[in-house]
C-alpha cells in the first residue's frame, strides 16, 4: 500500500474517532436536557405548592438546571468544534483521494 493510501487510512480512522466523540457530546446533551427538565419540572410543582420538597428539595431543583445549563453548554461547544473538524479531515481526505486519481472500475454502468 502506498503513503496516500495509508494517509487516508488514518484519515477515515480519525474521522470515526471524532464521529464516536461528537455521539458521545450528542448523548450528554440529551441528559443535560433531561436535568434541566427534571429541574424545572420540580421546581415548577414546589412553587405552585403542588409538591412539598423542603429547602433541600428546592435547592436540588435549583442545582439540576444549573447543571444541566452548563453540561448542555459545554458539550454543545464541543460538538460544534468536534464537527469542524470532522469537515476539515473529511475535506482533506476528499482531497487526497482525488489527488491520488482513482479510475472508476466496471466502466460504470450497474447491471
Amino acid at each position: 500500500m502506498s503513503d496516500a493510501h495509508e494517509a487516508i487510512a488514518r484519515l477515515e480512522e480519525e474521522i470515526e474517532a471524532l464521529d464516536a466523540r461528537a455521539s458521545g457530546c450528542a448523548k450528554l446533551m440529551q441528559a443535560a436536557r433531561l436535568g434541566m427538565a427534571t429541574g424545572g419540572l420540580a421546581l415548577a410543582l414546589v412553587l405552585v405548592g403542588l409538591v412539598r420538597l423542603g429547602g433541600l428539595g428546592f435547592v436540588l431543583a435549583i442545582s439540576a438546571i444549573l447543571i444541566g445549563i452548563v453540561a448542555y453548554g459545554s458539550n454543545r461547544a464541543t460538538l460544534i468544534e468536534l464537527q469542524r473538524t470532522i469537515a476539515e479531515r473529511q475535506a482533506l481526505r476528499d482531497r487526497m483521494i482525488d489527488a491520488i486519481a482513482p479510475r472508476e472500475v466496471g466502466g460504470g454502468s450497474a447491471r
